[in-house]
């Protein structure tokens, strides 16, 4: 059996890459534990599949209730093949303007979380083939303005990546991630305002949302930004893949080849 077809936890799984990738590993015949902050959509995932999903409504910066959350997923189905670390938060802040809160917010989503899950799923997985993977971002690896911290947060994770694959290789669990470029996705889609700046007119974010996508667009090599469909297809590969880990797969439609 592939791992996308057995239990498998999506964290963040409540919109974008998060729900499509619940929504791929559902079309495939597994079963999924769902987690993020938002009972009502989770609710409306399960609702469609009341056999196959189970809900988890967690905060993911409350570090200290991972091993209960873990252990509550496995019982759901009776055990859990895979994890999908997809929860992660974004700031714009420029340089001499980064906040402790939004670094300490972006540190414990994107990184620390995904530690602990990792760390606590491990007696689940050993020796029964399982997989992880974990959403990092292109900005890991190129610099991004307004994206200083963002950009650590997801590096961090990228080294965590390759050093769970070789703790965890003896018990026969992978550990991999994928880097995706833009994604049309509600975390991209805020409009960017200036330090001190008000809120924006409605038709005056709509423009700088459309602008800030052209300019985009005009990066990616492909022509188009990519969607979250486009992310989950390449994380189940990376759940399946039988001989694949420490892999940092890159889906980027071109944009590191034109910068």
């Amino acid at each position: 059996m592939k791992v996308s077809e057995g239990n498998v936890i999506v964290t963040g799984a409540s919109r974008g890459i998060g729900l499509a990738t619940a929504e791929a590993i559902l079309a495939r015949g597994g079963r999924v534990v769902a987690v993020a902050r938002d009972r009502a959509k989770l609710e409306a995932l399960r609702v469609q599949h009341p056999d196959r999903v189970r809900v988890l409504v967690a905060d993911l910066r409350e570090l200290g209730q991972v091993e209960m959350l873990v252990q509550e997923a496995a019982d759901a189905f009776g055990g859990i093949d895979g994890l999908v670390n997809n929860a992660g938060v974004l700031h714009y802040e420029e340089v001499g303007g980064i906040s402790v809160e939004a670094l300490r917010s972006m540190l414990d989503v994107n990184l620390a979380a995904p530690l602990f899950w990792m760390q606590a799923i491990q007696p689940h997985l050993k020796g029964k083939g399982g997989a992880i993977v974990n959403v990092s971002s292109t900005a890991s690896i190129r610099a991004v303005q307004g994206l200083a911290a963002y950009s650590a947060s997801k590096a961090a994770l990228n080294a965590l990546t390759r050093s769970f694959a070789r703790a965890l290789a003896p018990d026969q669990i992978r550990v991999n991630a994928v880097l995706p470029a833009v994604i049309e996705t509600d975390m991209v889609k805020a409009p960017r305002t200036a330090p001190g700046e008000g809120p924006l007119a409605e038709d005056e974010a709509e423009r700088r949302v459309e602008e800030h996508f052209a300019t985009l667009r005009e990066q990616h090599l492909l022509g188009r930004l990519g969607t979250a469909e486009d992310v989950a297809e390449a994380v189940l590969s990376l759940l399946d893949h039988p001989w694949q880990t420490g892999s940092l797969l890159l889906l980027d439609g071109g944009l590191t080849l034109s910068t």
